[in-house]
C-alpha cells in the first residue's frame, strides 16, 4: 500500500475532504454499519453510543485504513 510522505517521510494526514465528510460523527453503533452479531454483543454488554475516538475510528477500520488514535 502506497502512502504519502511529507519531506520528514512523515504520513501526511487526512485530507480537507475527508474531514468534512467525517466531520458528523455517528451517535448510535447502529450508524456505523456494525454486523448484526456486533450490535448484538454491544447490546448484551449494555453500550449506549460510541466513544468519540469509536466513531471516529470504526467506519476507517471498516474502509480497511489503519488507524492510530491520540
Amino acid at each position: 500500500m502506497k502512502r504519502k510522505l511529507n519531506e520528514h517521510d512523515v504520513p501526511e494526514g487526512v485530507t480537507e475532504e475527508k474531514k468534512q465528510t467525517t466531520a458528523t460523527a455517528p451517535s448510535s453503533f447502529e450508524e456505523l454499519g456494525l454486523d448484526s452479531r456486533l450490535l448484538q454483543a454491544i447490546a448484551k454488554e449494555q453500550y449506549a453510543a460510541p466513544t468519540p475516538i469509536q466513531a471516529k475510528a470504526i467506519p476507517l477500520a471498516l474502509e480497511g485504513r489503519d488507524i492510530l488514535g491520540e
